[in-house]
């Protein structure tokens, strides 16, 4: 598959989006424009016509000041999306949002119901706060010694690794939780970082803070389109799925699936249960 990708400058960001060129409807995916095409199965590429778009804490930035939390403020990301979108004229759509990207895009069809069809949410845990507690214990009481194993020597590499190079802190982390968010292990998912740049603070603040506090409930009482949340069943990287049980209660319109034999990524291990699941929920009412 062939992505294109362009440069739109917002507030001291270079945000870069990605393209493919396939004639399909439109889906708007939020995340990282270079990391997403890598892990976007083929399946999926050539069936849709895919706009990705960077969120500031992936955007190189091209101002000499220093960063500081207010730049990275989840309101002013949804201004940026939707200045892409209009930019871009991207025609009203379903909005993709993958792990922690997922409440952006939760918030963005909240804040603007006008420019959204309907709502995915993969692999999005209730909050990267509390619920968190839970995926441990999920690890400890499921996962085999092999994996629990390969967590721990992923961790001694991650603290070499952010000493050798503490800006790409994100990277590292997300690397050392491989044994986590793979159900094969090991797997190189490194080479799907290459080349990406990280604001640390942007992740420090939306990651380590807003997620940490956010009320998905609150969201979701905002939010007047169909939403699917998407969970592969062995994900230890976020809190787990059984943990939205209590939340789904309140809002039964929102519907949700797991997909066996897959962890963080279920689009791209399970991609052809995923795309079925994803087109099924798309041809629904």
């Amino acid at each position: 598959m062939i992505w294109t990708f362009q440069t739109i400058e917002r507030e001291g960001f270079a945000l870069q989006v990605a393209k493919n060129k396939t004639e399909g409807p439109h889906l708007f995916w939020i995340g990282s424009s270079l990391y997403y095409p890598r892990v976007i199965p083929k399946q999926m590429a050539d069936q849709y016509q895919i706009t990705i778009v960077d969120q500031r804490g992936f955007a190189k930035r091209t101002k000499s000041e220093p960063d500081t939390k207010d730049d990275y403020g989840l309101e002013k990301l949804l201004v940026d999306f939707a200045f892409i979108q209009t930019e871009l004229k991207i025609p009203i759509c379903p909005v993709i949002g993958h792990s922690g990207h997922g409440y952006m895009a939760l918030a963005y069809a909240a804040k603007f119901p006008d420019r959204v069809s309907k709502l995915c949410m993969v692999s999005t845990g209730p909050s990267h706060g509390s619920h968190m507690l839970e995926a441990e214990n999920y690890f400890q009481k499921h996962a085999s010694d092999l994996r629990k194993a390969a967590h721990t020597a992923n961790q001694i590499r991650f603290q070499k690794n952010i000493v050798e190079s503490p800006a790409d802190f994100f990277i590292h982390f997300c690397v050392s939780q491989e044994a986590k968010g793979f159900y094969e292990i090991p797997f190189p998912s490194r080479k799907f970082w290459e080349g990406i740049h990280t604001n640390k603070l942007g992740f420090d603040y939306l990651f380590g803070e807003v997620f940490r506090d956010i009320d998905v409930s609150e969201y979701l009482k905002k939010v007047s389109v169909p939403v699917w949340i998407s969970m592969g069943k062995e994900d230890y990287q976020v809190a787990p799925y059984y943990t939205w049980e209590p939340i789904l209660k309140k809002f039964p319109n929102v519907k949700m699936t797991v997909i066996d034999k897959s962890s963080h990524l279920p689009f791209l291990e399970k991609p052809d249960e995923f795309l079925k699941q994803f087109k099924n929920w798309l041809d629904s009412k």
